[in-house]
């Protein structure tokens, strides 16, 4: 190795990358047809966090020694960690076809299937590395996450303690027993276990996380909200779910606790992150001070596009039943008055429910979903019913859609809107004459106001408040049925499935 090369090694190692890259560069000049200075290029622009200029190198590499795996391994690794699961695969399996039992090929693909929610497919793979080499930590305690996350818990508590053995002081391992303990209800295991993650990382905010959980299940509320609490210190603003997290617990202490304890933590919550708007918003669920006249945008994307890949099984278990009604609502009202193809915009699309039932009983349509979660979408595409999609927030979308619909629904939608006046101008906007607005809103049972924020952060609406405004903004009522929405808890959730028409008349707003 020559004085520059040890020079840029010794850089590289200290985390000064763009002195090192700066020699490793010089020496790529000199000797551009050198394998290994194409691939310290690219492991300094990686390391820089430039995935486009390493995989050039990378792939500069691998033409220069295309036998080699260096390069291969390089760009399969670059590629999961920058988020392109196809590529990656696709490297991977090319290392495998040289040499079946890589390691670093086997864990990326494990990882990729993992990332995919295909625990089954994750665990082959990881288990395939325990096989070449069982003192593999990595594989073992891959493999207790990905069978807690398929129900094994005595399982996923078996592979955990061998990963213990492998790395006495583990926090992953330690975690995945809690939580293995949790499920199984041995709640001073679980206890144990976690208490002992935090002897060795005190400020893992998913040790807190677990403990919460479990003080909720023995109802040890106290506790539950100050190990809560202790996850989003752990966090502050770096962590999103967390916030979330700690709303969730404050929605679910006031529905079995009560709500003084909550607004408590919540009046605290909302002092200590003065400048953060999911905080603000599920922050003022909670304690109703003031007045909210629409959910916070940043909270509804973060909750669907985290909550995207589970919505429909999710659903399946609340007795959720919003897209049948508003498909039969539509089936009575619906009338189709020419051979052009009928317009159809379903708001809020979500994974595509509603527009999958609707669909059908409109005959040759062109449907548009329009939804705020671009993961959502994602899993609205694979259903093959819409000819548009599009990442908006639905405000803005009504304000500056230019094309016109013939029916457009709103399911599960109008919850995260409080005052639904602008978004119903919005819908009146963009629907031809005599077309059909069909939507569902949840029912107003605490008071007598128009709408109220519920502590779930979810808005509830007075029916007279839903006639009224049709009338303003240029509807009128078809059919206003109540129905069973679905579950919350033990708590069944009841609504209104509304069909409206637009008509000429519109009363001054």
């Amino acid at each position: 190795m020559s004085i520059l090369e040890q020079k840029a090694a010794a850089l590289y190692g200290e985390q000064k990358y763009p002195e090192a890259l700066d020699i490793y560069l010089s020496l790529y000049k000199k000797s551009p047809k050198t394998e290994k200075y194409s691939i310290f290029c690219g492991n300094c622009f990686d390391a820089l966090g430039d995935a486009e200029q390493a995989i050039s190198f990378y792939k500069k590499a691998s033409k220069l020694n295309p036998v080699s795996l260096t390069s291969l391994i390089a760009l399969a690794n670059v590629y999961y960690n920058h988020g392109d699961y196809k590529n990656s695969e696709k490297f991977s399996y090319r290392i495998l076809k040289k040499s079946p039992d890589n390691v670093s090929a086997l864990l990326n693909l494990g990882n990729i299937a993992y990332c995919r929610n295909d625990y089954e497919t994750a665990f082959k793979f990881y288990e395939a590395v325990y096989k070449n080499n069982n003192a593999s930590y990595i594989a073992v305690v891959n493999m207790a996450n990905t069978c807690y996350d398929l129900k094994r818990y005595v399982k996923a508590l078996d592979y955990a303690r061998l990963a213990l053995k492998l790395y006495p002081s583990s926090v992953d391992a330690y975690i995945i027993r809690g939580n293995s303990y949790i499920e199984l209800g041995r709640y001073e295991k679980a206890e144990n276990n976690l208490l002992r993650a935090l002897d060795f990382k005190d400020n893992n905010p998913w040790i807190y996380n677990a403990l919460s959980r479990l003080y909720q299940k023995t109802e040890s509320w106290d506790r539950a909200l100050d190990a809560g609490w202790n996850a989003i210190l752990c966090t502050k603003e770096t962590q999103k779910e967390q916030q979330i997290n700690f709303g969730y617990l404050l929605y679910e202490c006031v529905e079995e606790k009560g709500a003084e304890t909550a607004a408590y933590y919540a009046a605290k919550w909302k002092n200590a992150f003065p400048d953060n708007k999911i905080v603000a918003y599920m922050a003022e669920a909670i304690l109703n001070n003031k007045p909210v006249a629409k959910a916070e945008k940043e909270y509804v994307k973060q909750i669907f596009d985290a909550f995207a890949t589970d919505f429909e099984s999710t659903l399946s278990g609340l007795e959720y039943q919003v897209p049948e009604y508003i498909a039969e609502a539509v089936r009575q009202s619906f009338r189709r008055e020419s051979f052009l193809p009928i317009k159809y915009l379903d708001l809020g699309c979500g994974t595509g429910l509603c527009a999958l039932a609707v669909k059908p009983l409109l005959g040759w349509s062109e449907v548009t979903g329009v939804d705020l979660s671009e993961k959502m979408l994602e899993e609205a595409k694979k259903k093959h019913i819409y000819n548009r999609l599009i990442a908006d927030d639905l405000s803005i979308f009504l304000e500056t859609e230019k094309n016109s619909y013939h029916i457009i629904t709103a399911g599960d939608v109008l919850t995260y809107f409080g005052d639904l006046q602008n978004l119903f101008n919005g819908v009146a906007k963009i629907l031809n004459k005599k077309g059909l607005f069909v939507f569902s809103v949840s029912e107003n049972n605490c008071n007598d106001n128009d709408y109220f924020l519920t502590p779930s952060g979810r808005f509830i609406h007075n029916n007279d408040y839903i006639l009224r405004l049709l009338k303003k903004t240029g509807f009128e009522k078809l059919s206003m049925e109540r129905k069973a929405l679905r579950n919350e808890g033990d708590k069944v959730v009841y609504g209104y499935i509304v069909t409206a028409k637009k008509i000429l008349t519109v009363e001054g707003n």
